[in-house]
């Protein structure tokens, strides 16, 4: 399928193919959850590894489909 290249800020460039894209943007979607319902954002205890892997496992097929949308609009 597709592959997406990231230019870092030390001038490397990153690249990425699909199925690891999706795993990143579950990622993110997971921080962006538990995050909006953090008040204490310094304190480490709502870090969940295994809640963030799970929250990935299940939420991973979904994203996917969603991503290829996005990709077939020409939105990413």
């Amino acid at each position: 399928m597709k592959t997406f290249k990231f230019k870092l800020k030390d001038g490397e460039t990153k690249t990425m193919q699909f199925e690891e894209f999706v795993r990143w943007s579950c990622l993110i979607e997971a921080l962006e959850v538990v995050g909006s319902k953090v008040d204490n954002i310094s304190d480490n205890s709502w870090i969940k590894p295994l809640a963030f892997q799970k929250y990935i496992d299940e939420r991973f097929h979904s994203m996917k489909h969603d991503l290829k949308v996005e990709v077939a609009l020409g939105n990413i």
